[in-house]
Formats: C-alpha cells, sequence, structure tokens
C-alpha cells in the first residue's frame, strides 16, 4: 500500500484525495461489504469496478451494484439527484436497474454519512462497447431502438419534488450559467477555430427565449457511451443507467452527449434514434443542437472523430455535426 494512502473514509480531506481514491477497488471493496452486510444482503465472493465513474461504483458477483457518494466532487447533488430520479421513474417498464436498498456507512455521526444505493447489476454490453463489435444493421436497429427508449422516458410525468418538478428553474439556470461560461471553456479545450469562436456569443439566443413555449420533460443529461446498455443477440436495450445529470428540462439537450459521445458524432446512428424517438426534425433542427451543444455542461466534443479546428463558419458546423 502507497505511503500516505488513506486507510478509511474520515481520512477522505479534499477533492483530490477523492480524486485518487474514487476507482481503486482495494480501498472501496471493505466499504462495499460493510454496505452490504448492514443491509443483511448476501456476502458477496468478488468485486469488481467496472470503469470510471465520478461516484464509487462496484459490482459484485451477486447481481447487485453498490454506488456510493461522498461529501467531495458533488456527491451530496448526486444522491439527492439519483434518488429523485428512481422514484420518478419506477413504475414506469424503463430498463433501469431495480433501486434493491439505500443506507448509509456512517449514520447518526457528525460527519458526513456516506449514503450508498444498491441496484440491481445491469445486463448487456456498453454501448460503447456495442460500437466496437456490432455490424451496421445492428448498431442502426438498436439506435431506433434506443429511439423508442428515450420517447418513454420524455413521457414520464415531472413528478419529482426538486430538479423533477414541473415548475423547477434549475434547467434553465445551468443554461444560463453555461451561456456565460462557454466561450472560455472552448478556448480552453481547443476544438474549435479561435474564428468560429468570436461568432459564438451572437449564436447563442437568451435562455428564456430558447426554451420558451417547450414544455419540460425529464431530461437524461448525461447519455455516454457507458450509461446505455445493450444484448447483442436479442438486439434490445438492456440498461439505463446513472441519473446525477437529471432535470426537467428540454429534449434536445440530453441529445447532445447520445450523438455527440455515445453515436461519436454519426448521423445516420442519431437519424435512426430521432426515427425511433417519433421526433420531427424541424427547420433549423442544425443550428438549434449546435446551440445545445455549445451550453451543454460537459465536454461534448471530446469524442467527435474529426478534426474541427478548420471549420470557420458557425452554419458549416451545424450541418457538419447535426444536419440530419
Amino acid at each position: 500500500m502507497p505511503e500516505n494512502r488513506p486507510t478509511d473514509l474520515g481520512e477522505i480531506t479534499s477533492d483530490d484525495i477523492y480524486a485518487k481514491l474514487r476507482n481503486d477497488l482495494d480501498f472501496w471493496e471493505p466499504q462495499v461489504r460493510r454496505a452490504l452486510d448492514s443491509l443483511g444482503l448476501a456476502a458477496p465472493g468478488t468485486l469488481r469496478i467496472p470503469g470510471e465513474s465520478t461516484n464509487p461504483v462496484v459490482l459484485t458477483d451477486t447481481g447487485l451494484a453498490v454506488k456510493l457518494y461522498g461529501e467531495h466532487w458533488c456527491g451530496p447533488e448526486n444522491h439527492a439527484a439519483e434518488l429523485e430520479a428512481y422514484e420518478v421513474l419506477a413504475g414506469h417498464g424503463l430498463p433501469i436497474p431495480r433501486l434493491v436498498a439505500r443506507g448509509e456507512l456512517s449514520p447518526g455521526t457528525d460527519a458526513w454519512p456516506w449514503p450508498f444505493l444498491v441496484m440491481e447489476a445491469t445486463s448487456g454490453i456498453t454501448w460503447r462497447e456495442a460500437m466496437q463489435a456490432l455490424d451496421r444493421p445492428r448498431l442502426l436497429t438498436l439506435a431506433r431502438r434506443f429511439g423508442a427508449v428515450l420517447r418513454q422516458v420524455h413521457e414520464v410525468p415531472l413528478t419529482g419534488t426538486a430538479a423533477l418538478r414541473p415548475e423547477s428553474d434549475v434547467f434553465a439556470e445551468l443554461l444560463r450559467e453555461r451561456r456565460e461560461a462557454t466561450l472560455e471553456d472552448h478556448r480552453e479545450w481547443g476544438y474549435l477555430s479561435p474564428r468560429l469562436l468570436a461568432d459564438v456569443p451572437d449564436f447563442l439566443p437568451e435562455v428564456d427565449t430558447l426554451l420558451a413555449g417547450r414544455k419540460p420533460v425529464l431530461v437524461h443529461g448525461d447519455l455516454h457511451g457507458t450509461n446505455l446498455f445493450v444484448d447483442p443477440a436479442a438486439e434490445r436495450i438492456t440498461g439505463l443507467i446513472d441519473f446525477t445529470d437529471v432535470y426537467a428540462g428540454d429534449p434536445r439537450y440530453g441529445l447532445v452527449q447520445l450523438h455527440l459521445n455515445a453515436f461519436r458524432a454519426d448521423k445516420e446512428l442519431l437519424a435512426a434514434a430521432l426515427e425511433g424517438a417519433g421526433w420531427e426534425v424541424p427547420p433549423g433542427f442544425a443550428e438549434e443542437m449546435l446551440q445545445f451543444t455549445f451550453l451543454h455542461d460537459f465536454d461534448v466534443l471530446e469524442e467527435v472523430p474529426a478534426d474541427l479546428t478548420g471549420v470557420e463558419d458557425i452554419g458549416e458546423l451545424a450541418r457538419l455535426l447535426w444536419g440530419v
């Protein structure tokens, strides 16, 4: 064990310490075993971490997944968001993990209680794995079927008490913050030319204008390639996970990560998903989606497999990324 490495939860006292530990199985295994034991759940034989995650996620060989929430890296907000999402999404026939139990590792103390959720593990493979393994016809079929799932998500009534209530202003506030920060962020990320970025402030409408007349729906704001699971043999969607970025908001926002991350800007897959969702593509769709691209909370161009630095016209960029 490396010198000065934390050995218990109380030693996680900063974002930096948490960042180094969040995907460390050796550290989290005893915590997960303790969590399961506290609930009277079967002790697993082996455990594994499926991949990098903001909040520690550990899979067990008993078919369960345990997700823990620290006080760093927005852990309290993420825990609240997922609890609200599971309550709102329950009973609507969606391919989401069943929430088995919840608990706290350190209840009844003045310290952070370390809440956790126990869920059924999701079957199938991630969309990212599917993109590498499946032929074109099956990928298009699965994209259409995910479009249908996306439509179901948008039809779920907004019965939450915080971010998932119809009158919530969380989503609009997020967009306003992103409108102020996006230009500097994109300059730092370096995917786009300075000439194009100079036109971004005039390209982005006021948030109230962008959302005017739109009924809010349940939006999953992080539909990247490892939050979506499929069964290739049955050609069906088996899982939609990670509800830390859910909003009562505009469905166009949710398309951004799906297309630019999960689909890696493949417009044929996007068209298939839109077809499956019954999504009408109006004139100006590409420009609207580019506006939401700039307003998204994440570095959404990171997985786009194209050099965009030579594009100097915003209309050309909109057509290149979103012209279906």
